[in-house]
């Protein structure tokens, strides 16, 4: 009996160290590079013309707010902070 409890417990302990384990593999600077990429590509415009407003982490994703000026466009792009993958964007125009 004392065997099963001390396998469960090393077992427990192996779980708990690799859900510990989360370090985040984009940096908030990555999140926003990739934003600007998808933003060229996407709306055909010069990297100059988008201007990052801000980037806020959250429940394992960046935030990436965005505006472009001249045409009247703001939104927000959400990026997975472990791979780097576009999970959801929403847009506005004035």
């Amino acid at each position: 009996m004392q065997k099963i409890v001390s396998m469960l417990l090393v077992l427990l302990l192996l779980v708990l160290a690799a859900c510990g384990n989360s370090d985040l593999k984009i940096t908030q600077v990555e999140a926003e590079s990739i934003v600007l990429q998808h933003l060229i590509k996407d709306r055909n415009k010069d990297k100059d013309q988008i201007r990052i407003k801000s980037v806020s982490k959250s429940f394992g994703k960046y935030i990436v707010e965005w505006e472009i000026d001249e045409s009247c466009e703001f939104g927000n792009i959400q990026v997975d902070d472990q791979n780097g993958e576009l999970l959801k964007a929403e847009e506005s125009n004035c």
